[in-house]
């Protein structure tokens, strides 16, 4: 066998793979003497046809599993010895294809190789990113305040439906008659916000009804066309929506009003539990500390990821754009087509040049991701997710035992190690860049944060 390189420019060569009959005499044999061996022909006791019988039954494609077995060797042993750093995957070079196999004669596939590119870190302290700090103002506490007393208050009946109630309805679908449609779709309690309807004539209905009043609604304009909200409030299947009839039946049931709660101890226990909070001043101070930390997570990653995404836009990482096009067509057919490869293929190399960076910065500043480095990742992650759902204060260790099983999955762990990376990756960069703080408005915040979400999108 013989093998050889030729590299046509930085990002791009190919690897020629020379095969004679001797390189693959050995495994064709071996698949021919195996299958023999456990073979049932008719005719033959079991394990004793004749080796140019099966030959003849199937050589053909025990020489095609041979040759390729041969060269894939051949071609990756190089790439091995020779420490080739190769993006994807090698492609077989369309002057390689060979239509018909003869056993005996020599063969030579030529493979297209994508090479990584070679590059110089740029990274200092006269690179200047800005940490945002938002202020925490009595005016936010206060709204925050509010929403808590909405969110905790209390439902109450009312005689008369106003423009913030919820109105209880049970809908029959009507004919074009103005007459209940045989078979028709009929919900027993549908609750409606009037607050929520925009379509006036309809609302105009709502408001001002009580208990017990009947009406017929244009139940398209009552929920604005949408067949998402309509499909809920009936209870039914979003695609049948279309073909339901224009009127509906309203009979009121019942109409609730929320509301708000007083400030007291009852209303401390509720947000907070039992004796945890006993003054509004406390409550403030608790808010502010819990506004503090949302804002404090939204702006270490808004910080990290301007950092991140600048960093390695500055490093100029070239790709061999041609041929990783190429791969990813030959590689993964069910995503990739001549049609949307263009289209699909900056995603990829955003995410292909973001790893390299993060390779090279680790290997030259010596970081490694350890176990534990991976298992503190796995864990930050799970409180991360417990606290959106309002479930904080488990300690590391019960999040330790909850993640295990998880650990095991490859496609969990890869996860896991990708942030891993991640994280040493901010942590390098934060040592070596210079750091700014700016105080800012909460509201300019997220208009900071409006503003690189829609460049990190494009």
């Amino acid at each position: 066998m013989n093998v050889t390189f030729e590299q046509k420019d930085n990002l791009n060569g190919t690897i020629s793979v020379n095969l004679t009959a001797a390189d693959y005499a050995p495994e064709l044999d071996k698949k021919i003497s195996d299958y023999r061996k456990r073979a049932n022909i008719p005719g033959f006791r079991p394990g004793m046809a004749p080796k140019s019988m099966i030959e003849k039954m199937f050589g053909t494609s025990m020489l095609l599993e041979a040759v390729n077995s041969a060269a894939s060797k051949g071609l990756f042993d190089y790439i091995d010895d020779k420490k080739l750093n190769i993006l994807g995957q090698p492609v077989l070079n369309e002057n390689s294809k060979i239509d018909e196999l003869v056993k005996g004669n020599d063969y030579t596939f030529t493979f297209d190789i994508g090479l990584a590119p070679n590059f110089s870190l740029k990274v200092s302290d006269k690179d200047v990113f800005t940490r945002y700090e938002v202020m925490i103002d009595d005016k936010m506490i206060d709204e925050e305040v509010d929403r808590l007393r909405k969110r905790f208050g209390i439902l109450n009946d009312v005689e008369v439906a106003g423009d913030n109630d919820v109105v209880y309805t049970a809908m029959t679908e009507l004919n074009e008659n103005g007459e209940v449609l045989e078979g028709g779709v009929h919900s027993a309690s549908t609750p409606v916000l009037t607050s929520s309807i925009k379509d006036q004539p309809s609302k105009s209905l709502f408001i001002g009804t009580k208990k017990g009043a009947e009406f017929n609604v244009k139940l398209f304009d009552l929920f604005d066309n949408d067949e998402t909200e309509i499909s809920h409030a009936l209870g039914i299947n979003k695609q049948t929506v279309a073909d339901l009839g224009k009127t509906f039946k309203v009979v009121v049931n019942e109409i609730k009003r929320n509301e708000t709660a007083e400030i007291n101890q009852a209303f401390f226990d509720k947000v907070y539990g039992e004796g945890v909070v006993t003054t509004e001043e406390q409550m403030h101070e608790k808010i502010k500390a819990e506004l503090s930390t949302y804002f404090g997570g939204q702006a270490d990653h808004l910080f990290e990821h301007e950092m991140t995404d600048s960093i390695v836009a500055k490093q100029g990482i070239d790709l061999p754009d041609a041929f990783l096009k190429r791969w990813l067509i030959d590689r993964h057919p069910d995503k990739f087509n001549t049609d949307n490869v263009e289209q699909n293929y900056q995603h990829e190399a955003s995410y292909l040049r973001n790893h390299l960076f993060e390779e090279k910065l680790l290997s030259e500043n010596n970081v490694k991701v350890e176990e534990v480095d991976i298992k503190q990742a796995a864990i930050n992650y799970t409180k991360n997710m417990f606290g959106a759902y309002g479930n904080t204060g488990i300690s590391d260790e019960m999040l330790a035992s909850i993640i295990e099983p998880s650990m095991k999955k490859e496609e969990y762990r890869s996860r896991m190690i990708n942030l891993a990376v991640s994280n040493k990756v901010r942590e390098v960069l934060k040592s070596k860049v210079t750091i700014e703080t700016k105080s800012v408005s909460a509201d300019d915040f997220i208009k900071l944060v409006q503003e690189h979400n829609s460049r990190h999108h494009k």
